[in-house]
């Protein structure tokens, strides 16, 4: 006697079926006739866990474990996507996301945690003082997330992260720098720690022993210079000093007139060594025309950081190039700021009516910026790739 064909499968009808679609609970026997269901009706072959299923089938062991497995799948696909924004994206901070679960806003955020708002104003503030405008990348981008500059509450300045661009093979470098320092000498330390850094172990042990030598014979010199003072003081008593002995009257000369004159001048303080600087610092001028090579400021290397940024833009942070090269004498690749202004015509006088003219927030959005524009330079765009 012939098979039923409900019995068989239900693509084929030849042989049993060996397999149920999870989905829609076709029954087919082979993987080839698997496929052909799901080609014909359009179905993903996945189970649907919101399928209504009846009283009767919930209160089973097959019902609970389609409950738990339901739930634990949205769990886990909750935690990879926080891992994804977190971790590998880095769009929000850890403290962003349990800020964003308990419903709170940024103002009560800010409220509970008093010192970093406290930062930011002081931040804001000094901005607005100094006219700086801080353009600010989209959230998890590489410059926005390089971006860790930040309050100094000891020196009451900002602490700014500096992008340090130098000729091969140095590169491109990270450094912060505080804002009451001269530039010059920040980076002159700057170069300082990457000596030390590059050092050997031997090498580390010969310059920690020369400068234990060099400070002993400073504390000697010292000491001895104390010795050779006290030696020269001449043994003085009161009535000496206060009274002549032969006319009986009182000598009111101050006793450091008394002393020998190389005791009346305190020999001066030897000046300390300036390094010798071979090189040029230049501050890279933010969000120009493509068309254009990079625009550079030069930058006097004896003023602050605070002072140079006054009415001036900058993408997150200030990008300063050092290279060897005079203002008179840039390579092409590079072209001043009052070269550029004039190639565009735009007098600096202008230039600085409109930085006067500037809004109370001292940092404006990439996206809301004049210099988001089409014409903005490639390199911006390199910047502002997410990673």
């Amino acid at each position: 006697m012939d098979p039923l064909l409900s019995s068989l499968c239900s693509i084929c009808h030849i042989d049993p079926p060996k397999y149920t679609c999870p989905r829609c609970y076709v029954n087919t026997c082979s993987l080839t006739c698997s496929k052909r269901h799901k080609l014909w009706a359009s179905c993903s072959g996945i189970r649907d866990p919101t399928v209504f299923k009846p009283m009767s089938e919930l209160a089973t062991p097959s019902g609970i474990d389609h409950d738990y497995n339901f739930l634990h799948s949205i769990e886990h696909r909750l935690e990879r996507s926080e891992k994804l924004l977190v971790e590998d994206i880095d769009a929000l901070s850890k403290g962003e996301l349990q800020r964003a679960r308990a419903g709170e806003d940024e103002e009560e955020w800010k409220r509970r945690h008093e010192k970093e708002a406290r930062g930011e104003a002081c931040i804001a503030r000094t901005l607005h003082e100094m006219k700086c405008r801080v353009i600010t990348a989209p959230k998890g981008m590489r410059r926005n997330k390089e971006n860790t500059t930040g309050w100094n509450r000891r020196h009451g300045t900002i602490h700014w992260q500096v992008e340090w661009m130098r000729e091969e093979p140095a590169g491109r470098t990270l450094y912060r720098v505080l804002g009451n320092h001269a530039i010059g000498k920040a980076y002159d330390l700057i170069c300082e720690e990457e000596r030390i850094l590059a050092m050997s172990p031997e090498e580390k042990r010969a310059d920690k022993k020369r400068k234990a030598n060099k400070f002993k014979a400073a504390q000697a010199r010292k000491a001895k210079k104390a010795r050779l003072d006290a030696g020269r003081l001449p043994q003085l008593s009161t009535t000496s000093v206060l009274q002549d002995p032969e006319r009986r009257t009182w000598d009111f000369t101050p006793v450091y007139m008394t002393l020998p004159e190389a005791l009346k001048e305190d020999s001066p303080e030897p000046e300390p060594t300036i390094p010798q600087r071979n090189y040029h610092l230049y501050l890279q001028r933010p969000l120009t025309p493509s068309s254009f090579p990079k625009v550079l400021v030069p930058l006097d290397l004896d003023k602050t950081l605070t002072d140079l940024l006054r009415k001036r833009e900058v993408l997150e942070f200030p990008t300063i190039y050092v290279l060897g090269h005079p203002p008179e004498d840039l390579p092409e690749k590079f072209m001043l700021e009052m070269h550029y202004l004039v190639a565009i015509g735009k007098e600096k006088g202008e230039e600085s009516d409109s930085d006067t003219d500037m809004s109370d927030s001292s940092e404006e959005h990439l996206g809301d910026s004049s210099g988001s524009s089409d014409e903005d330079s490639d390199e911006s765009m390199e910047e502002g790739e997410i990673l």
